[in-house]
């Protein structure tokens, strides 16, 4: 019991870091801070998809705090768009983006063991492209969503939360 929440605060103090690094406009940095937090240059393995599940799950937690409530029988889809804003089809996205999309999904709906499932997908590759495109759709997803808390003047995740107000 105790390993699991010793996992799961290092997985959190890991996405708080990227989220700060990140937010701090050194994109760079967030790939040198996984090589120090995974303890390897290739960045695969279990601490990345430890911290992406704990992006993927707080963002999920401030999707749902901005939609405020709603019944308990609701279902949460996303409506993708590009750049010019048209629409994307799910099935259109590159495998491992369409996992982490379905993981959110997932968190969304109340069904933390298929978010599981699904970032295990987005990162059974195991090549750092493919890490690194998953950890960084899941930081600016939570990024985005943590302006959105601020400008609102709502409390995101407090784990989230700690280091982001000393900035």
């Amino acid at each position: 019991m105790d390993d699991d929440f010793d996992l799961l605060r290092h997985a959190r103090a890991g996405a708080r870091e990227l989220v700060t690094v990140a937010r701090q406009g050194n994109t760079a940095g967030v790939f040198d801070v996984l090589r120090k937090l995974t303890g390897s240059s290739d960045i695969v393995g279990l601490d990345t998809r430890l911290i992406v599940g704990q992006l993927v799950c707080a963002s999920a937690q401030m999707m749902l705090l901005r939609v405020g409530s709603q019944p308990q029988d609701v279902t949460y889809a996303v409506d993708l768009r590009d750049d010019d804003e048209f629409a994307v089809p799910i099935d259109e996205l590159e495998p491992p983006l369409r996992a982490t999309v379905r993981a959110l999904l997932a968190q969304l709906n109340g069904r933390p063991d298929e978010a599981d499932f699904q970032l295990d997908l987005a990162l059974c590759e195991q090549t750092v492209p493919t890490t690194l495109d998953v950890v960084v759709h899941s930081l600016l997803w939570t990024i985005g969503l943590l302006e959105w808390c601020e400008a609102e003047q709502q409390s995101p995740p407090a784990w989230l939360a700690t280091d982001i107000s000393r900035n």
